[in-house]
């Protein structure tokens, strides 16, 4: 299967938005995958990927990528030939490693940092049951890639309040620089103590937003000071009280 083919097909691209949200890393179905993020750039325009597989059967795996795109505060997917992958389907035998390698079809870089997702979809012919009956897993890993221009400027953290519904709070998280930053950790003080919302690893992309609907407390007395441990340094913001 081309990888053009594979990029623009529905059922596939359905697929994907049920794994869309997480970087598989480490083994999986005796795979092993390093780097688990890639970032291109002009003076990298080509990164590599190496699979390997200790496993004692052979393993094939299919790649395709995504757009990656955040709009209303949600991630959004589309397929794409902006990227290409070099080799799109390999086989890996056993106790062996395949690199594949990432880089742009069009060596232009915009003034904002683009992203994209990579999609490694084992793809291994099922093999019979020696009692007739048996259970395959089949994995897709998908890996967030960053492609960027020199002299772009740096994520640019900003945290304040926003609307939510009765008897809720809201905190959301502007990026208003032209790069990606990395939510470490996301704090709560109020006067009954100190709360971490389950928010780190989440990632903001260049000029996009995201936003955290919490249960306001219920013997809540004063504001509810809010601080964000970025990759961009920290962004701090005050709820007002109720």
């Amino acid at each position: 299967m081309s990888t053009e083919h594979a990029m623009t097909s529905p059922r596939r691209l359905k697929r994907w938005g049920l794994v869309a949200g997480a970087a598989f890393a480490g083994a999986a179905h005796g795979v092993a995958i390093s780097p688990v993020l890639l970032e291109i750039s002009p003076d990298r325009p080509v990164v590599t990927i190496t699979i390997s597989n200790p496993s004692d059967r052979p393993v094939n795996l299919q790649s395709d990528t995504l757009s990656w795109n955040q709009t209303e505060g949600a991630d959004r997917y589309e397929a794409t030939d902006e990227l290409m992958i070099v080799p799109p389907l390999a086989e890996i035998a056993p106790r062996a490693s395949q690199i594949f390698r990432v880089t742009p079809r069009r060596r232009t870089f915009g003034m904002r940092e683009k992203a994209y997702r990579l999609v490694l979809e084992d793809v291994t012919p099922e093999a019979p049951a020696a009692s007739g009956v048996g259970l395959t897993f089949r994995f897709r890993h998908n890996l967030p890639v960053f492609v960027t221009d020199k002299g772009i400027a740096a994520p640019l953290p900003r945290l304040r309040p926003c609307m939510a519904p009765a008897a809720s709070l809201c905190v959301r998280l502007d990026n208003e620089g032209q790069r990606y930053l990395q939510l470490k950790r996301l704090t709560l003080e109020t006067s009954e103590g100190r709360k971490e919302l389950p928010a780190a690893g989440v990632r903001v992309l260049a000029g996009a937003w995201r936003q955290w609907v919490f249960e306001r407390p219920a013997r809540l007395q004063g504001p509810v000071h809010v601080r964000a441990e970025t990759s961009a340094g920290p962004a701090t913001t005050v709820l007002p009280a109720p």
